[in-house]
């Protein structure tokens, strides 16, 4: 079978049975082989990433001292950690394990937070260790104060290119992806941002619960389903949009636009025009749509600019660290909203 036609006929497959395939060609191939494919695109990634892991344990090291120090009996009971002087204590500690594995990020993170944030440096420790050993509910009970300022860094360098808007994000720590979408939708009607019968519009192909939440009793909204079904002169799928469907957007009756960028399971990220397009409807001709973007992938994508970057009124970005880390278990996730944003306005 020649190229084309073996082409034209994996157009016939859905995308995660030609996934599958490309992944069962590329393990036949490397069994031949010495190396290993690292997989970020199935539900659970085949690698973690080791050096994150190793400062997390050992700043639970250095949270398990701290205990210690305060209270230490024989039945295994310790006290919590105390602020005063802690960060003598852990530059203590970090000099005395400077050959461990995960030292050295966990004192340039450290240190970046002194230099760059102007850290009080027993408020960001004490705030460290109590949260690694978990011992005392969070506040603010959204994300932790110097977490947060750690992640809105993280997230300006991946998801805007290190080109942030002004002003800032608040961020919310969800537990994983998922649970942040039925926080969104269970906020966004609450509110009374959405209600029944309402009007959205969902980019596809789509993460499966944009698509079935929203046929849910207590949401019913009318979502209408902007396909990605440009294809080249040949009959090839490019996984774009027809601008004749992201005009669409431009109908006031369409409330919220949900996006997976990259897509899920193709993995495009939307093109660049296709991107100034909807920026140029919201700034001229629906003001108040509210965008919800789901950017899971997008620290894949060199470059990347979110829609948070280029819509940040407008925009309620989720992000997960499960698939960038392989720590789909941790259920570690969080929305970002701008400070100044449509959805407290109205």
């Amino acid at each position: 079978m020649d190229t084309k036609n073996l082409e034209k006929k994996m157009e016939t497959i859905s995308p995660f049975e030609l996934k599958n395939q490309l992944i069962d060609m590329a393990d036949e191939s490397l069994k031949k082989t010495a190396r290993t494919m690292l997989n970020a695109g199935r539900g659970n990634p085949n690698w973690i990433a080791t050096t994150p892991r190793e400062t997390f344990f050992l700043l639970g090291q250095f949270g398990l001292e701290e205990c210690r120090r305060v209270m230490n009996l024989p039945e295994g009971i310790a006290g919590i950690p105390q602020k005063e002087g802690i960060a003598s204590r852990f530059e203590a500690f970090l000099k005395k394990n400077n050959a461990a594995h995960g030292a050295k990020l966990l004192e340039q993170t450290y240190n970046y937070l002194l230099m760059q944030h102007a850290a009080d440096p027993d408020s960001l420790v004490h705030e460290w260790a109590e949260a690694v050993i978990g011992d005392q509910y969070p506040v603010p009970d959204r994300i932790l104060h110097f977490t947060e300022i750690l992640v809105q860094d993280y997230l300006s360098q991946e998801m805007c290119d290190n080109r942030p808007p002004r002003g800032t994000f608040d961020l919310f720590a969800t537990e994983g992806g998922t649970a942040a979408m039925c926080y969104l939708f269970d906020s966004l009607q609450e509110n009374f941002l959405l209600d029944k019968g309402d009007g959205i519009a969902l980019m596809v192909p789509a993460f499966t619960p944009y698509i079935e939440i929203p046929q849910l009793s207590r949401y019913q909204f009318n979502m209408i389903e902007l396909h990605a079904d440009r294809m080249t002169d040949d009959g090839f799928h490019l996984w774009q949009y027809n601008d004749k469907d992201i005009d669409r957007l431009k109908d006031p009756a369409i409330k919220a636009l949900f996006v997976t960028n990259p897509s899920n399971p193709p993995s495009y990220a939307l093109s660049p025009e296709t991107m100034a397009r909807i920026v140029d409807i919201v700034k001229n001709d629906n003001p108040n749509l509210m965008v919800i973007t789901d950017d899971v992938y997008g620290t894949f994508s060199p470059h990347f600019r979110s829609f948070m970057a280029e819509l940040p009124h407008n925009t309620l970005c989720v992000y997960s660290f499960s698939k960038y880390f392989g720590a789909t278990g941790w259920r570690d996730a969080v929305i970002a909203l701008h400070e100044d944003n449509i959805y407290d306005k109205q």
